[in-house]
């Protein structure tokens, strides 16, 4: 058995490549395949398939970042890091933006081996207490990220997260949209080509890039990391918060000009949201990732030979992951670096409308086109982008508000 989950945590590894690099491709997309083929798969042990998913989740959330950096081309996990990792882009650190990630992903696994024997003890307590106050939290979320803006600022931060989140409103409850894609013109807009339009009205020009990643400060990483890791144990277990929304709070009580130690957090934010999911799934019994969801379906029992088996799995993956981020990031670069910074920017504006039209139909082009206008009003007011994260943010108080189902 032992060969079939290596041989399957590789394969996950390749899909989680494909995934991340491949705008619009979603890891849950990949996973629901993986769930279509079970049949096909009877033949191999049913941990060797977890394997494969388990791997395949958290690759993504390493190589995300490139597309993302790179072309801002952001999924909802890694919407935030267009303005952080686009400012180090212009400084001529694009690699070390996607090694600052790979740092808190790495870190993240670190801490999550180390304390995994306080959180399979505490994580139930942790769940039970904040289920009641889901709402609360979040407003005290959206309260922070208005309320910290200064002077008029406020009425404009204000603006901006009541339009996003009534979009997100009207988009989410929607039936035109397919479930698996409502994200991608929402975010796409919101965060990616709102920055595209801003590049190219400022004419930027992308200067030479250095060839290495760079050095990253101990404090910096293990700080960086911490944050990432508590942010996404809020996200394993809280229902309704996504990397999105603890991203969003961690910018808030980051500096705003640390760019780099922000980029470590919300690297170490994805890869925990991928473990802390699997981990709610055995301790809670309520799964918090499409990984997750597919582990419970495969699985009849979550036993605890599992949960040592996935962490196995991720030591693994992390590791090959992040070299295959690294070298990856490298290639990228140097196919990016041939081309002009505007020629790239108008090639990814029409790839990106050209995915909304094939994933979401006019009606996620016209939802692009909102999510864009609003996505502008925040860098050209001088407010926070993260406010956009409204989207999300709303209609989970709602939801849990009782307002709407």
């Amino acid at each position: 058995m032992f060969l079939e989950i290596l041989l399957f945590t590789f394969i996950g590894i390749l899909g989680g490549i494909i995934a991340g690099l491949t705008p619009g491709i979603h890891t849950n997309t990949l996973i629901l395949i993986v769930l279509g083929l079970l049949p096909l798969l009877a033949g191999f042990p049913i941990q060797a398939v977890v394997a494969l998913i388990v791997s395949m989740a958290i690759t993504s959330t390493l190589v995300d970042f490139i597309p993302s950096i790179f072309l801002n081309a952001p999924s909802e996990d890694t919407a935030l890091s267009i303005l952080p990792g686009h400012r180090l882009l212009l400084e001529g650190k694009g690699l070390e933006a996607i090694f600052l990630s790979v740092i808190g992903g790495i870190g993240v696994i670190i801490l999550f081996i180390l304390l995994s024997p306080l959180m399979l003890k505490f994580l139930p307590v942790i769940y039970s207490f904040a289920k009641s106050r889901m709402a609360l939290l979040l407003l005290i979320v959206a309260g922070v990220m208005v309320l910290t803006e200064k002077g008029k600022k406020k009425l404009w931060a204000l603006s901006v997260f009541l339009l996003a989140g009534i979009l997100g409103l009207v988009t989410l409850n929607s039936t035109l949209i397919q479930p698996d894609f409502v994200f991608f013109p929402l975010f796409t807009g919101m965060f990616g080509i709102s920055a595209i339009l801003l590049s190219l009205k400022d004419k930027t020009n992308l200067p030479k890039q250095l060839s290495d990643f760079g050095v990253v400060k101990k404090s910096l990483a293990v700080i960086g990391s911490i944050k990432g890791f508590f942010a996404g144990l809020l996200v394993g277990i809280l229902p309704g918060l996504g990397s999105a929304q603890a991203g969003t709070l961690v910018q808030t009580i980051t500096r705003k000009d640390d760019n780099k130690e922000f980029l470590v957090s919300l690297g170490g934010i994805n890869t925990a949201n991928a473990l802390f999911a699997i981990t709610a799934l055995y301790t809670i019994s309520r799964p918090r990732s499409g990984a997750a969801v597919a582990i419970e379906k495969i699985l009849e029992n979550f036993g605890f030979n599992d949960f040592l088996m996935v962490i196995a799995v991720s030591l693994v993956t992390i590791g090959i992951g992040a070299i295959a981020t690294l070298f990856l990031s490298k290639r990228f670069l140097t196919l990016v670096q041939k081309f002009s910074y505007k020629k790239i920017s108008l090639s990814i504006l029409g790839l990106l409308l050209i995915l909304t039209i094939i994933f979401t139909g006019p009606i996620g082009l016209l939802v692009l086109v909102i999510s864009t206008a609003i996505g502008l009003i925040a860098p050209l007011t001088g407010v926070k982008r993260s406010l956009g994260m409204s989207v999300i943010i709303m209609p989970v108080i709602l939801f849990y508000l009782g307002i709407i189902l």
